[in-house]
């Protein structure tokens, strides 16, 4: 019975989450439009950037590896008995010579300035949509200025709260990795299987595990001077007798990317090129995750109303506090 009244409860939240969008639907509309708007150029010019290093890398091996085709001497070897010959180790000989170094360090730049584009504009998304979400919760409008002034006011508690629970998540799937590399290693088929399995089961326990730490983002934007551990401890509280509903949250949207991921896959994979597929991922995943963001606010809510705990709304957002209490089932 406690199953099925999670199911109910989870699929309230789903409910409540699709009527909640079109509620200052306008900002929803621009969160979504500036998230995909973004995330489209960052992927663009990432794949643009990626082709060219690749390129250069190519042309690079080619000419330190292979002989001159127009002379068809092989590239001089250092001499030993040169004064300018180094005999110490150098850990980046085996990387290549100098010029293909360099080609990898900047892949590498490539590769994370696009991931910490990436990040920064989902962190900003997230907020941006816990906000109206909040307010939209409460029968409030909100206008874009307000909006605005409030995600410079608030942003730092968030960001904190969004370090802690990357640094967390990291830790989790270090140790994960950790303990697959022996198995992976194994030579057997048994070995690879039970890889797997872990694997999985550590996948499907991180949706469980990671309930709590969205929550406390979600603490981070909404509640006044609450972020960082403390934030994590009061998300730890507020899940204490629902975090199955939150759990069923993760699994549905990531069933739902993962139906759609192989659906794309199936249909259109084999004949759009990489460029094209990363554009299409870039686009889908900041509506799903603004959507999923929403979902989490209403959970949030919900969490809140258990515990017969106060509605508290950040910043210059009308600061405002509601007393919620459970009313007696027998009253009028």
């Amino acid at each position: 019975m406690k199953f099925f009244g999670s199911i109910s409860s989870f699929l309230t939240i789903l409910n409540e989450s699709m009527r909640l969008l079109p509620k200052n639907g306008k900002l929803m509309a621009l969160i979504a439009i500036i998230s995909v708007f973004l995330s489209l150029c960052f992927s663009f010019l990432f794949s643009y950037s990626l082709q060219s290093v690749v390129a250069h890398m190519l042309v690079s091996m080619q000419q330190s590896f292979l002989p001159d085709p127009t002379t068809f001497n092989m590239p001089d070897t250092p001499d030993p008995n040169s004064p300018t010959y180094n005999t110490g180790f150098n850990p980046f000989q085996f990387i290549g010579p100098p010029a293909l170094r360099g080609d990898f360090a900047i892949l590498f730049a490539v590769e994370f300035t696009f991931l910490l584009a990436i990040s920064i504009i989902s962190f900003f998304s997230s907020i941006s949509t816990i906000l109206v979400s909040a307010v939209s919760h409460t029968s409030k409008n909100l206008s874009l200025n307000e909006l605005f002034s409030t995600i410079l006011k608030t942003c730092t508690k968030p960001l904190i709260t969004t370090l802690y629970v990357s640094c967390l998540s990291t830790g989790y799937f270090v140790s994960v990795i950790t303990l697959l590399v022996p198995l992976l290693m194994c030579p057997n088929r048994a070995a690879l299987w039970v890889a797997c399995l872990v694997g999985i089961t550590a996948c499907i326990f991180y949706l469980y595990l990671v309930v709590p730490w969205i929550v406390s983002i979600v603490v981070s934007v909404v509640e006044e001077s609450c972020y960082g551990l403390e934030a994590l401890g009061k998300g730890a509280a507020l899940v204490k007798g629902k975090r199955l509903h939150g759990f069923l949250v993760n699994v549905f949207f990531n069933l739902v990317f993962l139906i759609l991921s192989l659906g794309y896959m199936t249909i259109l994979g084999k004949n759009l090129s990489p460029s094209v597929s990363l554009m299409l991922l870039a686009a889908a995943i900041p509506l799903g995750k603004i959507v999923q963001m929403v979902a989490y606010t209403v959970f949030y809510f919900q969490c809140k109303e258990l515990h017969g705990e106060e509605i508290e709304l950040p910043g210059s957002v009308h600061y405002t506090k509601l007393l919620i209490t459970q009313l007696p089932n027998d009253m009028p």
